[in-house]
């Protein structure tokens, strides 16, 4: 009986992840809307976001009393996951410097309140023990990366000292080496940050976006007294020039270090987020455009699209993903 009952849950779970897929190619998932160049980031201005994320403050499933979303586990349970919170907020932050309207302000700092609030002893936001999943961290860089960019901003608002103590509680946090509960990886091309900090590495090229642009944002702010933010910067940016060709699969991109290709969603997040370090970061501007650059003629293929989709397809039924969330 208690085979039929996990079969019958993998069966279920491998419904909802075929749905899942199926919602992100049809362009219905909330967590997979068109995310290009922010719409008004300027490098050098701690302003707009390097990437558009004004699609998710179009926010549909529950929210807390006080407008905070939830989003639901497979289990049905409800749970605050800060990855969605602060990319809500950011979106409402590029609105309101779009449209000048006091709503998107109100709310982006609402959800920055919340990550405040919620910021734990360490300078950190745990998510996998939310999420059901383990690792020797709680954290993850792009977590970390984002709140830092929200905290940034909600100072331009608010004098309160505080808000540049949670960015850089959040920055030391996420360069403490992985195994030390951190999620940074110090390898000998430079400084890794990891999204999902595992015991063997295996890095996600657009959590690792976030991440560094975290750190940017903070010394834009000139905070991070405490921190070598400049050379932590530079340390992440010379490893990530390094790892670029990693992620070329030869017609596609590749999601991780460990050749899990990237879905269309990801590869065209890519190659937003090359634009973007191109153009912020003249050091390393010549390998992001190169590969920047080969992902658009790669996307640009048909028969590349195609094969990328029937793979990755084959990928995520072969190697469900962990945790599914709505």
């Amino acid at each position: 009986m208690a085979g039929k009952g996990v079969m019958s849950a993998r069966l279920h779970n491998t419904g909802l992840m075929i749905g899942s897929w199926l919602s992100i190619i049809s362009g219905r998932s909330y967590y997979h809307q068109e995310q290009p160049l922010g719409r008004i980031f300027q490098p050098g201005d701690v302003l707009g976001y390097f990437n558009d994320l004004t699609g998710k403050t179009k926010w549909r499933g529950p929210v807390s009393e006080r407008g905070v979303p939830l989003n639901r586990k497979v289990n049905g349970s409800l749970v605050f996951i800060p990855t969605t919170i602060a990319q809500k907020a950011l979106g409402h932050y590029d609105n309101w410097l779009l449209d000048g309207d006091s709503r998107d302000l109100d709310d982006f700092m609402l959800l920055a309140g919340w990550l405040r609030e919620h910021q734990d002893a360490a300078g950190g936001w745990p998510i996998w023990p939310v999420l059901g999943m383990s690792g020797p961290s709680l954290y993850s860089a792009m977590v970390q990366g984002e709140a830092i960019s929200v905290a940034v901003r909600a100072h331009l608002h608010d004098p309160d000292q505080a808000w540049i103590k949670v960015a850089e509680d959040a920055a030391r946090l996420m360069l403490i080496p992985v195994m030390e509960g951190g999620t940074a990886r110090y390898t000998p091309e430079g400084l890794v940050l990891e999204e999902y900090p595992i015991k063997i590495q295996n890095t996600i090229l657009n959590g690792w976006c976030f991440a560094l642009y975290g750190l940017y944002d903070l010394r834009l702010a000139k905070a991070g007294l405490h921190i070598d933010i400049e050379q932590a910067l530079n340390d992440t940016l010379r490893a990530l020039s390094v790892y670029l060709p990693r992620y070329d699969a030869g017609y596609w991109s590749y999601y991780d270090t460990a050749n899990n290709l990237a879905g269309p969603f990801y590869h065209k997040l890519h190659i937003a987020q090359l634009r973007a370090v191109e153009e912020t970061f003249p050091g390393i501007e010549a390998v992001a455009r190169f590969y920047r650059v080969k992902f658009e003629r790669q996307w640009s293929r048909v028969i590349n699209r195609f094969r990328a989709v029937v793979k990755k397809g084959l990928q995520k039924i072969c190697h469900p993903p962990e945790t599914i969330i709505r």
